[in-house]
């Protein structure tokens, strides 16, 4: 199989929800309002509950528990509010497919944990504006869902040979699919026109580039996959923790003694925001 023949067929799978381009117009309106995004929320009552979930989970700590969109929405801010809706239509559209060998719980639950971790590392980096990290966190492997749903037996069989081989699942895809998961996670971001840094962050937190140094928020990512395959949070289908790059260590600047904090806010808001996701 060619590279370009699986990227062309992303057009097959499923787009997102019409909720989300409605409030990201809303959302680029100069005179829109959090009000008119809530009003769009609440046409989408599964939408909605996720929403609220996710607004009163350990991810945002906040201090009273909000029981309206609007109000959380508010609390949450304008730019954070896109990344929220985004997050829970992309889960929505992926949330019942059947992948075969590897549950499509057990999917999000490594990409929320990684989610959760790249936001406690941009966090842990003072970054101004942390929460951009948390989509990409959760965005990082979408590319794998091509493989299981369009192409179920050539996937199979790479992961037969990840497992019998013990060797990189992206260079395994490389080799039976002509390219990897991140390069068709890119391809379907942009296709869904989100923005260029959760592309970015899809195709390079391998590292399979030539990009020195590497983009912040794919070093971020790479470190975040590292410690959630070390806490064995879930699976994409990886058996084997990934080798750390140094460039993308340094790249951070994070020291020893900060993956211990990292690891315990992943533990612990991880499950509760898979919950408030995946359940309806």
């Amino acid at each position: 199989m060619s590279a370009p023949e699986i990227i062309e067929r992303i057009v097959e799978l499923p787009s997102l929800p019409s909720v989300y381009q409605r409030v990201r117009e809303a959302l680029d309106d100069p005179n829109g309002s959090i009000e008119a995004v809530a009003q769009i929320v609440a046409t989408d009552p599964s939408m909605t509950a996720r929403v609220l979930k996710v607004a009163n989970s350990a991810l945002y700590g906040l201090p009273t528990r909000v029981e309206s969109v609007s109000r959380a929405l508010t609390i949450i801010g304008t730019a954070e509010t896109q990344n929220l809706i985004l997050a829970t239509a992309v889960i929505s559209v992926f949330q019942d497919l059947p992948l075969g060998a590897v549950s499509m719980r057990s999917f999000w639950e490594h990409s929320i944990a990684c989610a959760v971790a790249a936001r406690a590392i941009a966090r842990r980096m003072s970054i101004n504006g942390p929460e951009p990290y948390y989509l990409a966190g959760l965005l990082h492997d979408i590319g794998r869902l091509p493989f299981f749903i369009l192409e179920p037996q050539i996937m199979s069989e790479t992961l037969l040979a990840h497992r019998d081989r013990q060797g990189h699942l992206w260079e395994l895809e490389q080799e039976f699919f002509g390219t990897t998961h991140g390069e068709v996670g890119s391809a379907l971001l942009e296709q869904w026109d989100i923005p260029a840094i959760y592309c970015s962050a899809a195709a390079l937190h391998h590292g399979q580039s030539r990009y020195k140094p590497w983009p912040r928020e794919a070093a971020v990512i790479h470190v975040a996959d590292l410690i959630v395959n070390s806490l064995r949070i879930g699976t994409s289908g990886t058996r084997w923790v990934p080798v750390l790059q140094d460039t993308a260590w340094r790249n951070t600047g994070l020291a020893l003694s900060d993956l211990r904090p990292i690891a315990e806010t992943t533990i612990g808001a991880a499950r509760d925001i898979t919950s408030a996701l995946m359940e309806p």
